[in-house]
């Protein structure tokens, strides 16, 4: 890899195709959540960068009021290059707190090992279809082999809990066969999140979750890993959104919390799994896992 794709700051736009409805629930609160996807292409102004020429998937929820007023977006977005190299970036956007912002999680082949964030920063044109041109700026780095998260030196984390999540399967939505021999599958999995102290005030307990991402397979269908967005919402419809990325065979998975709504707004943290309970001869899973978190001393009650 030359030094030149090491690092970069980037600029372009997405043409991307409205959102697709999934699925919505109201929740007692009035607040309606809506499960969907998108599709489209990421246009970069820079020929070495990972988006440069880059098809894109989201899946998210997108938040409306009471009032009717959309409140905003969180979502997992895959970008393929020609080579069919994939990253990976979780973006939220809350329209009445400014732009958007994004942070890469994740890459595959000569992206392996990338990390970054950016924002969004206006639109190319307002258009009289369906279709949205949002321009973005980035800045990434790639440290080749890393499929960790580090947190940041010095960070303090304040909770600490452990728990089960008793998941169903994966269901699959959509398989892109690259040329290369990977498959990309996207999926979607619910379940339930139990901590082992059933009155633990924490984000994952007596909540249910509900999974979307990529599992990334050979072409023999040996499963390489999976690159998730969780969604989880606790008894007063309180959501938590964490990332969780797991490469098998190279270790435990990782989670890291991207944000959260109610008594969760300013959540910062992360986790690791920690094995499975207990083998099932369904379809199901029960997996262990761990997280510490605290909230930002800077968020409000939102």
């Amino acid at each position: 890899m030359s030094d030149s794709r090491q690092s970069g700051t980037d600029k372009g736009y997405v043409f991307s195709r409205p959102h697709v409805t999934q699925a919505t629930k109201t929740l007692k609160t009035g607040v309606t959540w809506i499960d969907n996807t998108q599709e489209g292409v990421m246009v970069s102004e820079n020929p070495l960068s990972p988006w440069h020429q880059a098809t894109f998937l989201s899946h998210g929820t997108t938040l409306v009021g009471a009032d009717g007023t959309t409140v905003g977006d969180v979502a997992l977005c895959e970008m393929t290059d020609p080579d069919g190299d994939t990253t990976w970036m979780i973006i939220s956007w809350w329209y009445a707190e400014g732009p958007g912002r994004f942070q890469l999680v994740q890459g595959t082949g000569k992206w392996e090992g990338i990390t970054g964030e950016g924002r969004t920063t206006g639109t190319v044109r307002d258009r009289l279809d369906d279709h949205v041109m949002p321009t973005w700026e980035m800045q990434w780095e790639i440290a080749p082999g890393t499929k960790a998260f580090t947190p940041p030196e010095g960070t303090e984390y304040t909770h600490h809990d452990t728990g089960l999540s008793f998941h169903g399967p994966h269901v699959t939505e959509s398989t892109k066969e690259l040329k290369s021999g990977v498959v990309l599958i996207a999926s979607h999995q619910a379940g339930v999140l139990l901590s082992d102290d059933r009155d633990a005030v924490s984000p994952r307990n007596l909540a249910t979750c509900f999974d979307r991402g990529t599992t990334i397979q050979t072409a023999e269908g040996r499963a390489l890993g999976d690159v998730m967005l969780l969604e989880d919402m606790d008894p007063d419809g309180d959501i938590v959104w964490l990332c969780h990325v797991w490469w098998y065979g190279t270790g435990p998975g990782w989670y890291r919390f991207v944000g959260g709504t109610g008594k969760w707004k300013g959540i910062e943290g992360e986790g690791t799994t920690l094995g499975m309970l207990k083998q099932r001869q369904d379809d199901h899973y029960m997996l262990k896992s761990e997280i510490h978190w605290r909230i930002s001393s800077s968020s409000q009650e939102g």
